[in-house]
């Protein structure tokens, strides 16, 4: 029998949900440093944008021997914040990352697909290298808030199981804005994020660190283009 054959076997997903307490801590403290900025360093502007990628699963296992590892997928982000300073802010954002699958020989023949999506919120803090303001770089801390949705099937049968919690996510990029002088409302976002255990050890059995490389545009409310 397989590793999910002694598992409950399910008709329909498993909407067993957990919520670390660290990540409603960092939340709260993300949210209460916005809220005590003095007056004079917030209002800059609000952002939105989108980027597409790519998204990798790392380290999948499963008991037995695996043939197949599709572990890369396409990924894609929608955004939306708020920049106190040009420099810093808070975004948030949907995080599709995409549909990683597995097969082989292991209990009779194997496949198992994990589809993962999510809101992120982070803290983002800046520079602008140089005596120039076209080119931004940037890191991100915070939160993902997921779901992971896991298809397994083996020759005992199939079995569907619904993950979801938080946990930690970090990234660094690059802003280019479209204009020479950096006025543009509109800028190119070249991003790199990796979002920590993502994934339910205990009811899936599978609770992974998952990458985005993406490419992407932003704009700016209350630039002059």
């Amino acid at each position: 029998m397989s590793r999910h054959g002694a598992a409950k076997r399910e008709t329909a997903m498993n909407q067993n949900t957990s919520q670390s307490p660290f990540g409603r801590i960092l939340a709260s403290l993300i949210l209460c440093t916005v809220a005590g900025l003095p007056l004079g360093t917030q209002a800059q502007e609000w952002i939105v944008g989108g980027a597409v990628g790519t998204a990798k699963h790392h380290d999948y296992s499963v008991g037995g021997p695996v043939a197949r590892r599709d572990d890369t997928d396409t990924a894609f982000r929608l955004f939306g914040g708020y920049l106190f300073s040009e420099l810093h802010g808070v975004i948030g954002s949907f995080v599709d990352l995409g549909t990683p699958s597995y097969g082989g020989p292991a209990f009779g023949g194997f496949s198992d697909s994990l589809d993962a999506d999510g809101i992120d919120v982070s803290y983002i803090a800046g520079f602008e290298p140089g005596d120039q303001e076209r080119i931004r770089l940037f890191g991100t801390a915070g939160v993902l808030i997921w779901n992971q949705d896991v298809t397994y099937r083996d020759s005992t049968g199939r079995f569907d199981y619904g993950d979801g919690g938080t946990s930690f996510s970090i990234g660094i990029g690059t802003e280019i804005n479209l204009d020479a002088a950096g006025t543009s409302a509109w800028g190119i976002h070249v991003g790199y994020q990796l979002f920590m255990d993502v994934g339910e050890a205990g009811n899936s059995g599978h609770e992974n660190d998952r990458d985005t490389i993406s490419v992407g545009i932003a704009y700016r409310f209350g630039r002059r283009n």
